[in-house]
């Protein structure tokens, strides 16, 4: 929906156009054209306004909701900088805010990105919570020691395969402390990125249309690469996290 057809639905404006038509059919005719000029200009001021679309655009998706204090000040962190970037967008003149539009769509995929990220961050953060390394390792020490005592060959396969599935959840547990870590270094270079992108859109106000155009243009494509990047390593943690 454009902001011409936004501007015309308005609630105000559909009042002004509604009582033009009244005031022209009961009171006098020539009220009509005069009201219908008045609604008009309503709608081309409301029209050229940058922030009617983002204003009128349907809400999103509700976002994860994070109880982890790690994930949620570095989120915190990533909803602060997003904002400041729309709000620059938006107080610019309306051509460079036009011109800047592509770069607050993506800094919003990007927020939905980091929120994902972080409730998944927050799923392993938990599960590590409750697996205990060293007694994963005091169980794998204690089978040891029962392997090396056991001569009958059923309870030895019983002793290796659960000897095997400890190993497993040890080596699953370590890798997925490394994701902890990467998680949290992707969510600290969004937020760098999108403090890069707030000063980007403030020097852009002081370009030219055209040379605006292009640069918001490349500020976009930047934001659309870090979401690629994510997007990977999002279907590699997915796959991780099978097990958990």
């Amino acid at each position: 929906m454009n902001n011409l057809t936004i501007a015309a639905t308005r609630p105000l404006n559909i009042i002004v156009l509604v009582a033009s038509v009244i005031a022209g059919s009961t009171v006098a005719i020539w009220l009509l054209p005069l009201g219908l000029l008045a609604y008009a200009a309503a709608v081309a001021l409301a029209a050229r306004d940058p922030g009617l679309a983002a204003v009128a655009a349907p809400r999103p998706a509700p976002l994860p909701k994070l109880t982890s204090p790690t994930f949620r000040a570095v989120v915190g962190e990533i909803d602060r900088s997003q904002r400041e970037v729309e709000k620059s967008a938006v107080a610019a003149p309306a051509p460079l805010a036009n011109a800047l539009r592509p770069v607050v769509d993506q800094s919003r995929e990007l927020v939905t990105e980091a929120h994902d990220l972080a409730s998944k961050g927050q799923i392993i953060e938990q599960y590590l919570a409750t697996a205990n390394a060293r007694q994963i390792q005091d169980q794998i020490n204690g089978i040891d020691i029962q392997i090396a005592n056991t001569r009958d060959s059923y309870t030895l396969q019983q002793l290796q395969e659960t000897r095997a599935a400890l190993a497993d959840r040890q080596r699953n547990a370590t890798d997925l402390e490394t994701y902890i870590g990467r998680i949290n270094a992707q969510l600290a270079n969004i937020d760098a990125s999108l403090d890069n992108v707030l000063a980007e859109t403030v020097r852009l106000r002081t370009a030219d249309a055209v040379a605006a155009s292009s640069m918001s243009g490349q500020v976009a494509d930047r934001l659309r690469d870090i979401k690629a990047d994510m997007d990977a390593f999002q279907r590699v943690l997915d796959s991780a996290m099978t097990g958990i």
